[in-house]
């Protein structure tokens, strides 16, 4: 299957400070619980995505520790990554400052709460030539095999060479319901070898082009 491009990714750390207090002697509203903003975050932006309305979003926080990381003690801070990625750079730059704007109300709902935020990575979508899209799946054709045109949502080298030169994607189905970046990501040998003639086929056209 061939790729039309690569999603535009937007990385962006946050760090919430808060104020440390006992679990057990400290009332809830005196409360300024880093852990509790770091969570309304989280479900923030979940909902963001499934609002639809910033088009085909994905937001993940994969990187979240609160301080000092004890059983009984409020969270006096947290530290998280936002990942968000979307086809559509538009629809980026709207969710990017409604994002801003939530993070930016809710460090006035708490006594003593603030936030920081510090741009980690910002790619735009990239799209890929359609020409050498159409001499992939003329290929895939070719060689009886099935394929579909998609979105890369991962980052990938060839987002960079468009730059350099025209440029396109292969690539073959994987088991275990498409799981990447996994140890348990798999594709069988057999998609592989049809992966390589695909690819062989292509490359042999486009070198056969003046």
């Amino acid at each position: 299957m061939s790729s039309p491009g690569c999603r535009g990714i937007s990385w962006q750390e946050i760090t919430i400070h808060g104020r440390a207090a006992h679990a057990g002697t400290t009332p809830t509203h005196l409360r300024s619980d880093a852990g509790l903003a770091a969570a309304q975050i989280v479900v923030h932006l979940r909902a963001m995505v499934d609002s639809g309305s910033y088009g085909d979003l994905r937001a993940t926080v994969g990187h979240l520790v609160v301080h000092p990381d004890l059983t009984n003690i409020v969270p006096a801070r947290a530290e998280m990554t936002v990942d968000l990625r979307n086809p559509d750079d538009a629809q980026m730059a709207r969710a990017e400052q409604d994002l801003a704007a939530f993070l930016h109300d809710l460090e006035g709902s708490g006594p003593g709460l603030s936030l920081t935020t510090r741009r980690m990575a910002k790619t735009s979508h990239v799209p890929f030539d359609e020409e050498v899209q159409k001499v992939i799946a003329q290929a895939a054709d070719d060689h009886g095999l099935p394929h579909i045109s998609l979105i890369s949502g991962a980052g990938h080298d060839a987002q960079e060479i468009v730059a350099l030169c025209p440029t396109a994607m292969v690539f073959v189905r994987g088991e275990y319901d498409g799981i990447s970046h996994n140890p348990r990501e798999y594709s069988t040998p057999e998609a592989c070898a049809n992966g390589v003639d695909v690819l062989a086929t292509t490359l042999l056209r486009l070198a056969d082009q003046d």
